[in-house]
């Protein structure tokens, strides 16, 4: 990557993949504001990433919502460095004369960050700016809240551009860099459910000013809310490349009776070739009697196939034992990282998650036990695209 330092700016050249691989993801998003927005913070996160970790000899680590639903309605990126939160906001303006935050960044407390940095994409050149930065306290103390946008900015000549002043702070501790912000009431199930369905429709292109922001902003800070609310926006975009779901339950119980639906394979079968592979589960009482299948996943055309192995042994009192791993494709050795693998229950709240993370080359739930007539969900994510898989015990 190409870097280019003057005495107050930082700039990057925006890859050529990346620039490709971050507007064709967009083009899912059906408000072109809203997929312009998406679009800048993918080819910004992209961009930034190795810049820091080249500059810090840190690895940062990716904050969890990053991702095209989220920045959908959302504009800014948080990032991990070390002990830090960095927020990005990247916009497509070239006018200096403020810095503009969301206020979900500012006063939602599970968002807030240390630092917030601004950028500017010029996405014909390809390439970037990060053209000064402030802290949460100074935007908290100092900036200007905008009730109709809900935003908080400041005036460019308070922004300190010069970036050499950002990469000494990173070595000092002890900065007060946060103001203290008040928690969000949480919400029970009932009270988010009318919320996720009138916000669930995407052709509201602001759906963060519709409600009152103490709502809004308790909805995002859950991320079983955040989750559903994304997903059911971008069901509505392309159901069949966001979200794909069976079509029927796959009978357990019918398994020890050697009935087995379309798509699982014995695993000897499927495996054969490279029988080191992780499906020895671990917790498992290899002697017991079992039964396990291996099914292959594909969530796009564009990601590796996966492979999704269920086991299952019985208890004395007639409950099932049952464990679950995701694998890579035979001939790849990783999973993607950040796939993650949930369980669901048959009213959809999360029971286990578990994430793969950069080299990860198999991820399995804990084992979990359930009796006769039982159902639930396996959901497999990727960013922004969700896999289905029902099951009937």
């Amino acid at each position: 990557m190409m870097l280019v330092t003057d005495t107050s700016t930082q700039w990057l050249e925006i890859p050529n993949a990346v620039n490709r691989q971050s507007w064709q993801q967009s083009q899912t998003i059906s408000i072109p504001g809203n997929r312009l927005q998406a679009y800048l913070n993918q080819v910004c996160l992209q961009t930034v990433l190795p810049w820091l970790q080249e500059k810090s000899e840190i690895e940062p680590t990716i904050d969890s919502r990053n991702n095209l639903a989220f920045w959908e309605m959302v504009n800014g990126s948080a990032i991990i460095l070390g002990t830090n939160r960095l927020i990005f906001i990247p916009t497509e303006s070239m006018d200096r004369n403020e810095f503009r935050v969301p206020q979900e960044w500012v006063d939602i407390p599970d968002f807030v960050g240390d630092y917030y940095l601004a950028v500017e994409v010029d996405s014909d050149e390809q390439c970037l700016n990060i053209w000064g930065y402030t802290t949460h306290q100074i935007f908290k103390s100092e900036g200007f809240y905008d009730e109709i946008d809900r935003t908080y900015s400041l005036d460019g000549n308070q922004i300190i551009q010069d970036l050499t002043t950002f990469w000494v702070m990173q070595q000092l501790s002890g900065e007060e860099t946060r103001t203290v912000i008040s928690p969000l009431p949480a919400l029970t199930s009932r009270q988010a459910e009318p919320l996720l369905q009138q916000l669930g429709d995407n052709l509201i292109a602001l759906p963060r000013l519709e409600i009152p922001f103490q709502q809004w902003g308790a909805l995002l800070e859950q991320n079983l809310w955040l989750e559903q609310l994304c997903q059911r926006r971008q069901n509505q975009v392309n159901a069949t490349e966001i979200t794909r779901q069976t079509t029927q339950s796959t009978n357990l119980s019918q398994w020890w009776n050697n009935i087995f639906e379309t798509g699982w394979q014995a695993i000897e079968d499927l495996l054969a070739p490279q029988p080191d592979l992780a499906y020895n589960f671990r917790g498992s009482d290899t002697t017991s009697t079992q039964v396990r299948r291996v099914k292959q996943i594909q969530l796009n055309t564009e990601l590796p196939t996966l492979l999704l192995v269920v086991m299952l042994e019985t208890e004395a009192d007639g409950r099932m034992r049952i464990w679950v791993q995701i694998l890579p494709q035979i001939g790849e050795t990783y999973l993607p990282a950040n796939l993650k693998l949930e369980l669901l229950s048959n009213t959809g709240d999360v029971i286990q998650s578990v994430q793969a993370g950069e080299m990860s080359n198999y991820i399995q739930l804990r084992r979990f036990k359930s009796s006769p007539g039982t159902e639930f969900r396996l959901q497999i994510a990727m960013a922004d695209i969700l896999a289905y898989e029902d099951f009937l015990v």
